[in-house]
């Protein structure tokens, strides 16, 4: 529903954050927001759930550090990145230091996101807002 309201507002690219879900809740979720997009030709993006991201015909998957190096950290997830790429599914990464930057970077992403940028009240963030200038160096 919120997927349908932002694609009809003009949004061409969707994230889907969906936490503490079963996995057939966020696939239902999933999805219909897939459908939504499609429809208006946008691009969804999944939090975390690249399996069904795949699935689902998502066009990425975003992770967060912690995602990312879950991943990194086995075979079977380094095997799960690549499953990712062959499905042609796009990788973006979430990073806050020079040293995330590096280790998303390793992984070849569609897009790499710095932050956070602006303070935030709808997740718990670890590292403190750095504002738009800190976006050039990393971007150097």
């Amino acid at each position: 529903e919120s997927v349908a309201a932002a694609v009809a507002a003009g949004a061409r690219d969707v994230q889907l954050r969906i936490k503490g879900a079963g996995a057939a809740r966020v696939a239902s979720e999933v999805r219909g927001a897939q459908a939504a997009c499609a429809a208006a030709g946008a691009r969804l993006w999944v939090n975390d759930y690249g399996r069904i991201a795949v699935s689902e015909g998502a066009y990425g998957v975003h992770l967060g550090q912690e995602d990312l190096a879950a991943l990194t950290d086995s075979e079977a997830g380094m095997e799960e990145l690549r499953a990712l790429s062959d499905a042609g599914v796009r990788l973006g990464v979430s990073t806050h230091t020079f040293a995330e930057l590096a280790a998303a970077l390793a992984v070849g992403p569609s897009y790499v996101a710095l932050g956070p940028v602006f303070a935030t009240t709808s997740k718990r963030v670890v590292a403190a807002a750095a504002g738009p200038a800190a976006a050039g160096p990393a971007a150097a």
